[in-house]
């Protein structure tokens, strides 16, 4: 199960530039190895030991690219074969049923913590003199879910409230005690509020709006608002935590 960063890292994923970069983990029964797809050698602190994070030796396409047209979720990956590492992989086998681990973290701080994007193992492999490429097989199985959870596009590529966008929230914002949300009714895609907080709202009115929690377990965390409909507030994405 993917394991979410903590408080300080969501905050930071909501500011108008955002640059991460990959972590990725290769580990068999003889080795591990451990690359990034930045241009720089990177430190992560990885189950409690600090550990270095190499350019990695292949080709970046764009990165990370899910397909599932053969009811199979896999990613295809390509390695440049060179150096005694992956010649003692192919000889020994040992890349067969290896498990691959990716990551995302901000490069200028790593250590702000790691969002889990995929954790796999690989699956079929070729290889000639210059290329190891091959499969891996998505083991959180994600065609058991609805993928991608949701997708919209804003007209606008501002986020909202920000300096770029140019709107002043600060006379618009609602501000409303835990005690104003129905919490028998809530999960973490949606949020209830007792009626009078925004029901004098017309529907749509917070359509791409901005929820910040500011108590409770989930305090610190910021959605937009996908949808307003009466007392109903649909996030963006998931709260980590289902209780308010």
């Amino acid at each position: 199960m993917r394991t979410m960063p903590n408080t300080a890292f969501w905050q930071r994923m909501q500011l108008d530039a955002v640059q991460m970069t990959e972590l990725i983990d290769l580990e068999t029964l003889n080795g591990a190895w451990h690359w990034t797809t930045a241009n720089n050698e990177i430190t992560y602190t990885l189950s409690g030991v600090p550990t270095l994070y190499l350019p990695f030796p292949g080709n970046n396409e764009g990165g990370l690219e899910e397909s599932s047209d053969l009811g199979v979720s896999v990613v295809g990956f390509k390695i440049v074969n060179s150096g005694d590492v992956f010649r003692a992989l192919l000889q020994s086998d040992d890349l067969a049923m290896a498990a691959i681990k990716v990551g995302r973290v901000f490069p200028d701080t790593p250590g702000l913590g790691r969002y889990e994007l995929y954790h796999g193992k690989l699956g079929d492999y070729s290889y000639n003199r210059n290329i190891v490429s091959g499969q891996a097989r998505n083991k959180w199985n994600s065609l058991s879910g609805k993928w991608p959870y949701y997708t919209y596009n804003d007209r606008c590529v501002w986020r909202f409230g920000s300096d770029g966008c140019g709107k002043n929230v600060t006379s618009i914002t609602l501000t409303f005690p835990v005690t104003s949300i129905e919490v028998g009714s809530c999960t973490t895609l949606v949020l209830a509020v007792k009626a009078g907080a925004i029901s004098g709202y017309a529907n749509g009115r917070f359509d791409f709006g901005r929820v910040t929690i500011t108590d409770g377990p989930n305090s610190g965390h910021i959605r937009t608002v996908r949808a307003h409909s009466g007392n109903f507030l649909a996030l963006s994405h998931p709260l980590p935590i289902n209780s308010f």
